[in-house]
């Protein structure tokens, strides 16, 4: 078994088998600028249902987006499993079989690990969707709070620069703070206690 430290690559805040609503978005920082040629393979292997929306910010901050009907793009995307079929829910809106979204879900961390090959990945997000159920969060999500403390001089920073990288960074530390991950972060993370939750 991997040491703790060396069971994943970099942070990735709401790893796990997430259920969607609508849509789903992804936001990514890179450890540097992405040369040109890296982004193109980057934006070149953004799965399918996310390509609604490539948008780059301060060259190295991306987040990727899909469009407002989600599970219409998983269902042309991937192949519905044997036994499994899609379904009208009561609000009249189409939602993809489960093997669907799961192959969503795979896509993206294959995704993020072979964009971190090419250009290192600082840490991912993916906010929870509670009108969808949320997300069974994984091991990766739960090493990804202990990797909190080293990731927070970056991350203080982006909390008042607007736009993405922001929205990022108040996720990432609202979902710490309801996993009670905030405790010895010090004046900082009192601050943090003030907040509303914000994305999920």
């Amino acid at each position: 078994m991997a040491h703790p430290d060396q069971a994943f690559p970099f942070p990735f805040f709401g790893a796990g088998e997430a259920s969607y609503y609508m849509w789903a978005e992804v936001h990514v920082r890179f450890g540097r600028q992405p040369t040109t040629s890296q982004r193109a393979v980057i934006v070149n292997t953004v799965p399918a249902p996310l390509r609604g929306s490539v948008d780059w910010c301060e060259g190295r901050q991306l987040m990727v987006t899909s469009g407002l009907f989600l599970h219409g793009a998983l269902v042309r995307a991937y192949p519905l499993a044997e036994g499994e079929r899609d379904r009208i829910g009561d609000d009249g809106w189409l939602y993809a079989a489960p093997s669907r979204v799961a192959a969503l879900n795979a896509d993206i961390e294959a995704w993020l690990l072979g964009i971190h090959r090419e250009c290192p990945v600082l840490a991912a997000y993916r906010a929870e969707d509670p009108d969808s159920g949320g997300t069974r969060l994984s091991a990766w999500h739960e090493w990804s709070l202990g990797r909190l403390p080293d990731l927070l001089p970056e991350l203080e920073p982006l909390l008042e620069a607007g736009g993405h990288a922001t929205s990022m960074a108040q996720g990432i530390l609202a979902m710490a703070r309801r996993a009670g991950s905030l405790s010895g972060l010090g004046a900082f993370a009192g601050n943090m206690l003030s907040w509303t939750d914000g994305p999920a």
